[in-house]
């Protein structure tokens, strides 16, 4: 009898020890979706709300801005927009393209102007707190976007067109 409780005790600790292993294997089956969740709502989404304000350094008044369809408005030459509250903005590439305005016999007057660069905007680069959007246009056609807290500012390169412009 004694070899009969030796052998039951050692089939109780192989399937104590297979207990353990089933246990273990449920626990981190159970982390993984708590892991995923904790990505962070970013990546949950396919886009971003975000206040949107333009900055042209173009010597043209640009007119019919439609960022992603949304139609954000008009601008003077070296002008910006007023904030447009609560623009979606899709993660992916963008899409943006303005009207030329001007005096009658202005070169261009009336073409719509595809920028010439691709934007492509991930959950990566929005910085935690971001409120803002600043679309930057350039005479070259191509076009910048910063991010913001608050209000977002002209960059350096427009920084320099302004300054060369006095």
């Amino acid at each position: 009898m004694g070899e009969q409780e030796g052998a039951t005790s050692i089939g109780f600790e192989a399937q104590a020890g297979r207990r353990r292993r089933a246990l273990k294997l449920l626990a981190l089956g159970l982390l993984i979706p708590v892991t995923a969740c904790s990505q962070g709502e970013k990546n949950m989404h396919k886009f971003t709300v975000l206040d949107v304000e333009m900055f042209s350094y173009i010597d043209r008044v640009v007119t019919d801005i439609i960022f992603n369809g949304t139609d954000l408005g008009v601008m003077n030459k070296y002008g910006g927009t007023s904030t447009i509250a609560g623009v979606r903005i899709p993660f992916g590439v963008q899409s943006l393209h303005w009207t030329l305005d001007g005096p009658a016999g202005t070169p261009r007057n009336g073409e719509v102007v595809n920028m010439k660069n691709t934007l492509v905007i991930t959950p990566d680069q929005i910085p935690t707190g971001t409120q803002s959007l600043g679309l930057h246009l350039y005479p070259d056609d191509t076009v910048e976007v910063t991010f913001a807290e608050f209000v977002p500012e002209r960059t350096a390169r427009g920084r320099k067109i302004m300054e060369a412009r006095k």
